[in-house]
């Protein structure tokens, strides 16, 4: 994210530099953005690609990466921009949109999964010197993307068994190491004057040297840092040296756990690196308790009350507590799925069914059969059948490796999906130099 840019006008045009209003011709002028790329119906602004250069220079420099030459962040800002005119242009044809409420929600997540509220992210995002407006709008395209390999990508997308087997044991082969660290980044101050700037810069770096001398490590990088995970304490969290960037690696090889690093200078600024501690690749260990249980559903409508649904749901239970197998009333006034199956409901893991029915089956003892219960569903009676603490760490494992091929393969072939979208899309560049 970048400081923001506001321009009053966002005209078409292609050499005007300045709208002039006949209203106050005399009195002033007022800029306007410079078109530089028409991609369908759609227009790429001077803004926009600048906005997206900043994106990508400050992404680089935090991950410690070496920023490329402009001419280079340039076509890829371009690029991006392109494929994201395209992209919510098709989706828009489609019918796919992120209304407010949704977008809302994302958001509002997101400051929950970083322990903060949302006025809270809301004010990191404008520390950080960026606009809250824009990161919506980043929010709200990253959600249109998703959508759009949902619909017309992964649907496509088949994981064999096979490729599931092959994946996991070549992850229990290589056995990587994960570097579990935190990272503290301090960037460059550029306002201006260099002299000046490298100063500022000099100040607050020897100001983060000597607050780490007498504080520990996680309240120094949500007071300084600069870096994305700031108000995390700076926590990174657990990577392989694949997923490290080059300038760290060095360093977290030869530290000590608990241990900080000197500073690493890259071209964004200065870096500070703590290792937490080194994990071997392992199996999770997953044991949860499962309930096998049946159930009769009768569901609401518009022609009989729920209280004379509830009373014939009692009735059935008086029937089974009269001789009536739970199963053979399942089958005949179950109005579910499950009335095929005798009300079978197969070995339960905890979520699996809605809070009202799982909290009153807990309750149960085994071949108990509850009071009628009302859930967002229906009328239930429920019965268990048995109980068992089931390890499902294999399981877990094959779910994780299947998600991870989807997702590889989802990108491929979007990839693929875009590059012909852009094949056959009009699409003109005018690109201005400064």
């Amino acid at each position: 994210m970048i400081a923001k840019i506001i321009f009053i006008f966002r005209l078409i045009i292609l050499q005007n530099i300045f709208f002039i209003n006949p209203v106050y011709a005399a009195q002033e002028y007022i800029e306007v953005d410079k078109i530089i790329a028409i991609v369908e119906t759609q227009t790429v602004t001077n803004s926009e690609l600048n906005k997206k250069k900043e994106e990508i220079r400050k992404a680089l420099s935090q991950q410690g990466e070496v920023i490329s030459p402009d001419k280079k962040i340039t076509k890829i800002a371009l690029d991006q921009l392109i494929t994201e005119k395209l992209v919510t242009e098709y989706a828009l044809a489609q019918g796919i949109s992120i209304n407010d409420e949704r977008l809302n929600n994302v958001i509002n997540n997101i400051a929950k999964s970083n322990n903060i509220s949302t006025e809270k992210l809301i004010g990191e995002i404008e520390r950080d010197g960026s606009s809250f407006s824009d990161f919506r709008e980043d929010i709200r395209i990253q959600l249109i993307y998703e959508q759009v390999k949902k619909r017309i990508i992964s649907a496509n997308v088949k994981i064999s068994e096979f490729e599931i087997d092959n994946l996991i044991e070549l992850q229990k082969e290589r056995t990587p190491t994960k570097y579990n660290y935190s990272h503290i980044f301090i960037e460059n101050i550029r306002d201006g004057a260099d002299d000046v700037d490298a100063e500022v810069t000099k100040n607050k770096l020897n100001k983060v040297i000597n607050q780490l001398k007498e504080n520990n490590f996680e309240e120094v990088a949500i007071d300084y840092s600069d870096g994305p995970m700031a108000a995390k304490g700076g926590l990174i969290g657990s990577k392989t040296i694949e997923e490290i960037p080059d300038i760290f690696i060095e360093s977290l090889k030869s530290m000590n756990i608990g241990e900080t690093s000197q500073p690493i200078k890259s071209s964004g600024g200065y870096h500070f690196i703590k290792l937490n501690k080194i994990e071997e690749f392992e199996m999770e260990t997953i044991i949860v308790s499962q309930t096998k249980a049946k159930q009769i559903l009768l569901k609401k409508n518009q022609i009989i009350s729920e209280n004379e649904i509830e009373k014939k749901l009692a009735n059935i239970r008086n029937l089974i507590i009269e001789g009536m197998s739970f199963s053979e009333a399942a089958e005949k006034y179950s109005e579910d799925g499950s009335a095929a199956n005798q009300g079978d409901l197969g070995w339960l893991n905890p979520g699996d069914t809605i809070p009202e029915f799982e909290k009153e089956m807990d309750n149960l003892k085994i071949d108990e059969i509850s009071q009628p219960v009302k859930t967002a569903l229906g009328w239930h009676l429920i019965q268990v059948n048995d109980r068992r603490e089931k390890d499902l760490s294999s399981e877990s494992l094959r779910q994780r490796v299947k998600e991870s091929l989807l997702k590889q393969k989802t990108e491929i072939k979007f990839n693929d999906w875009v590059k012909t979208l852009r094949e056959g899309a009009h699409i003109e560049i005018w690109l201005y130099e400064d």
